[in-house]
C-alpha cells in the first residue's frame, strides 16, 4: 500500500511535523503528556518508508509494554506499513525483541532455547530458605529485578544499596545472599528469567563481532518509545543494537520518569545527546488530552522539582479541578463513591467506561473498593486468569507452526470459551510477527511470558496505582490519598527519590482528560495527613487567575493554528465546531464526544462510508454521527461541490 504524503502530514501541528519530517539522523524528542507521541512515532516511521530512506523490514521499534507494541502495529497498519501480506517493521518490548534475537541465534547454532521460569515466586521462596522474606517472595524479587536492571551482581548488591540510599525490605547482606541462591537455583534447574534474555543478547553481541554486525544490518533504523524509563540493562541492549550508528529516533518525557525504584535511570535519557553525538533535539509541548485546568494542576505539581515544565494546554475548557478533603481515610473512601455518583449523570449512557480512581499504594485499594461496591459502582479489575493460563498451555502443546495455526483457527471457529478465543487471537498476532527460528507452541508460550500476558480485563471503574496508570487516560479521574506521607511517599529518602515522587504526581494528574477530582484525608489511621505539599496553592473547586491566564494563552494558541490560504477555517476547525455543537445538543462536554487526538485522526481521514468511523466511535455511534462527518470531510476534500445550489 502506497503512503499518501499529504494524508500522512495532515493534522499535525508544527512541532509534530518537524519531528516527523526531520533528517534521518540521531533525534531525541521530548514528548509531553498528551502530546500525541504515538502518532508522531508511527507517522515518523511511515514517513521514512514513504520517502525511501528506510525499508520496513530494517526498522526496529522498541516499546515498554505489549499493549503499546500492539497499538503501534495497529496504527502502522492503518498507515499502510506492515499490513497483512507485506513486510513490516519489528515492533516489540525489550524482552520480546531479546527473546526473538536469542531464539534465532540459538536455532542457527543448533542449540535449544532455554526454558523461561514461570513460577518466580516459588523460586524466590526456595532461595530465601528460612528467612522471613520466604513469606514475601515479591519483595525479594523486586530487589533482584532492581539489581538485574542495574547490572549488579549479588556480591555488589549491598554496596549498591548503600550508594543509592535505597530502602530495602531486609538487611542488604541477607538479600545479597538470597540473590546469590536465586541465581544458583536458576542454573541448577536450567531455567532463565526475562532479564537473562537481555543480558545474554548483550553479551553475545559484545563478544561476537560477526553476530553483532548481522543484527545491526537487519535493524538499521532504530526507534525507542518511552525512553526515559530505560534501565542500564535495556540501555546496554539499545547501545549494542545501535552500534555507534546515528540512525536512531528516541521519544521520551523526563517528567514521566517514574521507575527509578525498579532500576530505571532517567540520566540515560538526559545524556543521550552526549552519547549519540550530533543530535537533533525536538519538543512536543502541546497537550491535546487534558483540559486547561488539569494542565495547570499538573504544571503546579511538576514545578516543585525545580525542573522546566514544557506543557501547554490547547484544547477547549473543561470543569475546574476539584480538591476535596475528608476527616479520615474511611470518609474519603465513601466520599469518592459519592463524587462518582454526582459525576455519572453527565457521563452518558455508560458512565463508568472512562473513569479511574488512582492511588499511590496498593494499601489504599481495599477500602475504596469496598465503598464503591457498596455504592453499586462496578469495578473493572485486572485479575490473574487461570483460564487464560490454561488456554496458553493448550496452545503450547502444538509441535509446529501449522499445528499452532490450525489450533487457533479451530478455536476461533468452534470454541465458545472466551479465554481460549482470546489466546487464539494472540496466536495469530504471534504468527503475524514473522518470528525467526522455530515457530511452534513452545515458542508461543515463551513469547507470552516475555510479553507479560497473564491478565484479563473486566469492565467498570478502573482502580489502580499511579504506576499502573502510566500510559493510559480516562475522561474522569479521582486521584486519591493526595496527602503528606503518601504523596510524596514517606519512603522517598534521597533527593532523586523525592523528585520521582513529584513526577509520579504529574503522571497521575495528567491521566485525566476532562474531569479531575483530587481527594485527601486529614488523618489516615494513626498518621496525620492533610493536603500534599505538592498541591498546596491550588484552588479548591474554583479556577485561579493563573488558570484563566492559561486558558487565554490556550485560546491564543488555538487562534494561531493554521488556516487555509483563503483565510477560511481548516478541517480541524470545522471538526472542532461540529464536536462543540453536538456536545451542546447532547448535554455533554466536548471531550466526551471524542478526544482532540480523535479529531486530529479524523482530519487525516478520507472516508467513503460511515463504517470507516467505527474504529474511533464504535459501530453504533459511527452510524449516528457518520453522515455529518462524511459531509464535512467530503466538502474539505473537494468530493462535494459546495457551489452547487
Amino acid at each position: 500500500m502506497r503512503v499518501d504524503m499529504n494524508e500522512l502530514l495532515r493534522g499535525l501541528d508544527a512541532q509534530q511535523r518537524d519531528a516527523v519530517t526531520c533528517p534521518p539522523s540521531a533525534t531525541v524528542v521530548h514528548a509531553g503528556a498528551g502530546s500525541g507521541k504515538t502518532r508522531v512515532l508511527t507517522h515518523r516511521i511511515a514517513y521514512r518508508v514513504a520517502t525511501g530512506s528506510a525499508l520496513p523490514e530494517n526498522i526496529l521499534a522498541i516499546t515498554f509494554t505489549r499493549e503499546a507494541a500492539g497499538e503501534m502495529r495497529r496504527r502502522l497498519a492503518g498507515l499502510g506499513i506492515g499490513a497483512r501480506g507485506s513486510m513490516g517493521p519489528t515492533v516489540g518490548t525489550f524482552h520480546a525483541v531479546a527473546l526473538a534475537l536469542l531464539r534465532q541465534r540459538l536455532t542457527d547454532l543448533g542449540q535449544l532455547v532455554p526454558n523461561i521460569v514461570h513460577n518466580r515466586n516459588a523460586l524466590a521462596t526456595s532461595a530465601a530458605g528460612a528467612h522471613f522474606l520466604a513469606q514475601r517472595p515479591r519483595d525479594l524479587l523486586m530487589e533482584i529485578d532492581w539489581a538485574h536492571a542495574r547490572m549488579i551482581e549479588p556480591a555488589d548488591y549491598a554496596a549498591a544499596v548503600k550508594r543509592n540510599q535505597r530502602s530495602v525490605p531486609a538487611p542488604a547482606a541477607d538479600i545479597a545472599e538470597m540473590f546469590k541462591q536465586y541465581e544458583a537455583l536458576k542454573k541448577k534447574r536450567q531455567v532463565v528469567d526475562l532479564d537473562d534474555l537481555l543480558a545474554r543478547v548483550v553479551s553475545d553481541m559484545q563478544n561476537d563481532a560477526a553476530y553483532a554486525e548481522v543484527v545491526r544490518w537487519r535493524f538499521r533504523h532504530l526507534f525507542v518509545d518511552e525512553a526515559q524509563d530505560m534501565n542500564p540493562l535495556q540501555y546496554a541492549l539499545f547501545t549494542a543494537i545501535r552500534g555507534g550508528r546515528p540512525d536512531v529516533f528516541v521519544v521520551g518525557d523526563p517528567l514521566q520518569a517514574i521507575y527509578g525504584w525498579n532500576g530505571a535511570d532517567r540520566m540515560l535519557f538526559d545524556t543521550l545527546p552526549d552519547q549519540l553525538g550530533q543530535t537533533t533535539i525536538l519538543k512536543l509541548p502541546n497537550n491535546y488530552r487534558c483540559s486547561p485546568h488539569i494542565v495547570h494542576a499538573a504544571r503546579h505539581a511538576a514545578k516543585q522539582s525545580g525542573e522546566p515544565v514544557d506543557i501547554v494546554a490547547v484544547r477547549e475548557d473543561g470543569p475546574p479541578v476539584q480538591l476535596v478533603g475528608f476527616d479520615t481515610a474511611e470518609k474519603e473512601a465513601s466520599g469518592i463513591a459519592q463524587l462518582l455518583w454526582k459525576y455519572a449523570p453527565t457521563a452518558g449512557a455508560d458512565p463508568w467506561s472512562s473513569v479511574a480512581v488512582l492511588v499511590r499504594t496498593n494499601n489504599q485499594v481495599a477500602a475504596i473498593a469496598k465503598e464503591l461496591k457498596k455504592a453499586g459502582i462496578p469495578i473493572g479489575s485486572s485479575k490473574q486468569s487461570a483460564d487464560i493460563t490454561a488456554a496458553i498451555g493448550l496452545a503450547a502443546q502444538c509441535g509446529s507452526r501449522n499445528a499452532l495455526a490450525t489450533w487457533a483457527a479451530d478455536t476461533l471457529a468452534e470454541s465458545m470459551d472466551e479465554a481460549e478465543r482470546e489466546v487464539a487471537a494472540m496466536v495469530f498476532e504471534f504468527l503475524h510477527l514473522d518470528q525467526p527460528g522455530v515457530v511452534d507452541g513452545r515458542a508461543f508460550n515463551a513469547w507470552t511470558t516475555a510479553n507479560h500476558i497473564s491478565k484479563a480485563a473486566e469492565s467498570g471503574v478502573d482502580l489502580l496505582t499511579f504506576h499502573g496508570a502510566k500510559g493510559r487516560e480516562w475522561n474522569c479521574v479521582v486521584v486519591a490519598g493526595a496527602e503528606s506521607g503518601l504523596l510524596p511517599h514517606g519512603s522517598a529518602i534521597s533527593a532523586d527519590a523525592k523528585k520521582e515522587e513529584i513526577r509520579l504526581a504529574y503522571v497521575a494528574l495528567t491521566r485525566a482528560a476532562n474531569q479531575l477530582f483530587v481527594t485527601y484525608a486529614e488523618k489516615r489511621g494513626t498518621r496525620n495527613g492533610g493536603l500534599s505539599p505538592l498541591l498546596e496553592g491550588l484552588p479548591k473547586r474554583a479556577p485561579s487567575p493563573e488558570d484563566l491566564a492559561r486558558e487565554e494563552a490556550a485560546a491564543a494558541v488555538r487562534a494561531a493554528m493554521p488556516r487555509t490560504s483563503s483565510g477560511q477555517p481548516t478541517i480541524l476547525d470545522k471538526l472542532t465546531t461540529w464536536r462543540r455543537h453536538l456536545a451542546r445538543s447532547s448535554n455533554l462536554a466536548p471531550h466526551e464526544i471524542c478526544s482532540d487526538a480523535d479529531l486530529m485522526e479524523l482530519s487525516a481521514m478520507t472516508p467513503t462510508s460511515v463504517e470507516d468511523f467505527a474504529q474511533i466511535f464504535g459501530d453504533l455511534t459511527a452510524q449516528r454521527v457518520g453522515p455529518a462527518l462524511l459531509e464535512i470531510l467530503a466538502i474539505n476534500s473537494g468530493l462535494i461541490d459546495t457551489n452547487i445550489a
